[in-house]
């Protein structure tokens, strides 16, 4: 019991000392993001889409992107294998669209040019050089005329200020990769988790950032230079990763010594819609653990000491009163939950997330350490070959 209790009070003291400092982090982004008034509204921006099967959605997001507020960009749509009328929508849109829209479309085999050596990487089911994201990623930005590139998915509608907040960010920061916030939004339960769980990880990669260490990125709101892409690699590092076309990427630019800034502006959010279901929500999971292995080992260190002392707390607590009667345990999780909800407070309010939020944070936090048992099963699972 004496050994257990310990344990306990020193996951206590890790758990604070790691929110202290995300706490830290985050108020330094904060306090860095460029004014409204800020100089970017004259450059030109490579919007890069990757689209499959998205016909009854792209509709949606080229609305959005037409009625963006920033006036020098172009939009390149990768129909990627689609076997629905993606690709007819696109061309018919373009007509009228008031900026360059322009469809790239993929057939099964295809490579864009220096990619073909990497197939003995990635052996997929899908006759593809690399993992198809990532495939049709590269196509697009192989077609984009301009250097600063930013990246969204076919089923989100980017608010009108997201493409001139990040102007502002690259005109302060013109090497940098821009990290966005892609919050889920969805009711009900999962909704609502999905919601806690994705303001959660902003608040630990905006909270690196601002110690200068970044690990995580969302492909629905990213955006860096295409001199940068090419400098560090591409994606030829993570190849063989389903997934990580984001935050793989963001680690290897890390690793690079370029610069990362996380967009904490409302105007660049980029809501996408939650798992339809619990089974989705698993799928998608699975799918991002395919990225997780491959993470750097510092990233992999620092995030599994981090997820394990906090679970250990939700775990050690009613063990404690369970077996031997002794309530101490839950004095140390109550104290971690309120330095937690403080620095959580700060976040949501920067994320703009709903009050439930706040009313539900230790059911939520609760249901996020039984998730994190679930994912970490997932995690030894073998590596899902499709997307």
């Amino acid at each position: 019991m004496l050994t257990l209790a310990i344990a306990l009070a020193l996951c206590c003291l890790a758990q604070a000392a790691a929110w202290a400092w995300l706490g830290i982090g985050l108020r330094r982004e904060r306090e860095d993001v460029p004014p409204e008034t800020a100089e970017g509204g004259d450059l030109p921006i490579s919007v890069v889409v990757a689209a499959h099967d998205e016909a009854a959605r792209i509709g949606a997001l080229l609305d959005a992107l037409a009625a963006q507020t920033h006036g020098a960009f172009e939009v390149i749509v990768v129909d990627d294998r689609s076997t629905d009328a993606t690709a007819g929508i696109v061309r018919q849109r373009a007509e009228t669209f008031p900026v360059p829209l322009r469809l790239v479309s993929i057939a099964p085999g295809d490579a864009p040019e220096s990619v073909h050596f990497l197939s003995d990487l990635w052996r997929g089911e899908d006759d593809l050089p690399l993992p198809p994201k990532k495939n049709a990623l590269t196509h697009g930005i192989r077609a984009a005329t301009h250097d600063r590139l930013a990246f969204t998915d076919a089923d989100c509608e980017p608010p009108p200020g997201w493409l001139a907040a990040l102007a502002r960010y690259a005109h302060a920061s013109p090497d940098a990769v821009l990290v966005g916030y892609g919050p889920l939004e969805g009711r009900g339960w999962l909704g609502r988790f999905c919601r806690y769980e994705t303001a959660l990880t902003a608040t630990l990669s905006a909270g690196a950032v601002g110690h200068g260490q970044a690990w995580h990125g969302v492909g629905r709101n990213l955006s860096y230079p295409r001199t940068l892409w090419e400098r560090i690699g591409r994606f030829d590092a993570h190849a063989d990763s389903l997934s990580g076309d984001d935050d793989l990427f963001v680690q290897q630019a890390q690793r690079e010594g370029v610069p990362i800034r996380y967009v904490l502006d409302a105007e660049a959010f980029v809501p996408s819609p939650a798992p339809s279901g619990w089974r989705a929500f698993w799928r998608q999971k699975r799918r991002h653990a395919s990225a997780g292995a491959h993470y750097r080992r510092d990233v992999l260190t620092a995030l599994g000491a981090f997820q394990v002392t906090g679970l250990a707390l939700w775990i050690g607590a009613p063990l404690l009163q369970a077996v031997w009667g002794v309530p101490w345990g839950w004095g140390f999780l109550g104290a971690r939950l309120l330095l937690q909800r403080a620095v959580l407070a700060d976040a949501w309010d920067a994320l703009g997330a709903r009050p439930d939020l706040r009313l539900w944070h230790p059911v939520l936090d609760a249901m996020y350490a039984g998730y994190q048992l679930v994912a970490m099963a997932l995690g030894a699972l073998p590596t899902p070959r499709r997307w």
